[in-house]
């Protein structure tokens, strides 16, 4: 075994004409710049602008990536340092150490890498909406709008300008080039197994895709919860290469109603009621979403204790069922100040609160 040589490559910073100290914004900057001035379809037959913009794009990937960038800095390679090849005894490696390809690729932006040519589907996009409780409760209809991508119509999405691709030169039109240990093909570094290579749309700029602002509507159904996500399928960004769209996800930000407290389809609220209703039972009117709704008090009730009213809280999905309400009473103590109703108190006392001092152990 022995390390492979280093491959040669060229400098990058000269090509771009920036400084090793460059920031990431002066060298697409530079890169674009330069990219318009010998891009090929502003130099229809000129095969020296062609060569230089294959240079420009092979010192923008380096350059533009950081991992890249910092192995060149430190190896003179975007790969990292030299590795371990196989010595002259095992076929289909050049005595160099290095695929042809590779070497190409490295010109030519490719890498040597491989990466999927297949449809590749879009990206999902996540948005947080805004809800009032009460649209929560009934549920809505939303709009707004939405930055995505959509299929370029130049070049149908492949990222290439039509009709202007050339025999791949690495692996001469086959997809594929020779080595690796005992001569076994690999995908092409440069054309990424296509065998062709073109120069990139110049609509989209090689992305495939275009930004695109679009207004969405979304049907909200009623009695959405705080963080839910809603999937709006097809408004997500463009897929690649004849790929399907993202989906769009809608995370819900319902605000709060300071009368209930939500806990799944049940809501809960403090309900006040006089000494006099807690003792003798009542019908008091109690706060639900949709109006007042009417809370038989039991006599005895005390404070702390829950009380239900049935399918009075949150909708349940498109079968018009509900959640809950329970209403926690809080029994209000008067403060007395007239002698008339402290006498009526201690008459009071005197005929129900022997039983109450037994059971503190009292007398």
């Amino acid at each position: 075994m022995r390390y492979s040589e280093p491959v040669p490559h060229p400098d990058y910073y000269k090509t771009l004409g920036v400084p090793k100290t460059a920031s990431d914004e002066e060298v697409k900057k530079a890169y674009r710049k330069l990219a318009r001035k010998y891009h090929p379809d502003l130099n229809p037959g000129n095969a020296e602008a062609e060569a230089k913009f294959k240079e420009l794009s092979a010192a923008h990937e380096v350059l533009s990536d950081p991992e890249k960038r910092k192995n060149y800095d430190q190896f003179g390679d975007p790969n990292g340092p030299p590795q371990m090849a196989p010595g002259p005894g095992f076929g289909g490696v050049p005595q160099g150490g290095f695929d042809f390809g590779d070497l190409f690729g490295s010109f030519m932006g490719g890498g040597g890498r491989p990466e999927p040519q297949g449809p590749r589907r879009g990206e999902d996009l996540l948005r947080r909406v805004q809800l009032s409780f009460q649209d929560a409760f009934k549920g809505t209809r939303l709009s707004f709008t939405v930055n995505r991508t959509e299929p370029c119509l130049a070049c149908h999405g492949s990222g290439e300008a039509r009709g202007k691709a050339t025999t791949c030169a690495a692996c001469h039109g086959k997809g594929k080039t020779q080595g690796g240990m005992f001569g076994m093909g690999r995908v092409c570094g440069v054309c990424h197994g296509k065998g062709t290579i073109a120069p990139p749309c110049s609509e989209c700029g090689g992305q495939g895709r275009k930004p695109k602002t679009e207004t969405v509507t979304v049907a909200i159904p009623p009695g959405v919860d705080e963080g839910q996500r809603l999937r709006v399928a097809g408004k997500g960004e463009a897929g690649r290469r004849g790929g399907g769209p993202g989906d769009l996800f809608l995370e819900l930000a319902v605000q709060p109603d300071p009368r209930f407290e939500r806990k799944g389809p049940n809501l809960h609220v403090k309900l006040p009621v006089s000494f006099s209703e807690a003792a003798l039972g009542a019908k008091v009117d109690v706060p639900t979403p949709d109006g007042k709704a009417t809370l038989k008090v039991p006599p005895g009730v005390q404070s702390g204790q829950k009380l239900r009213l049935k399918a009075h809280g949150m909708p349940l999905g498109k079968g018009g069922e509900r959640g809950d309400l329970f209403a926690e009473v809080a029994v209000v103590t008067p403060a007395i100040a007239d002698e008339r109703s402290k006498e009526l108190l201690r008459e009071l006392a005197e005929l129900n609160d022997a039983a109450l001092r037994e059971r503190r152990g009292g007398a």
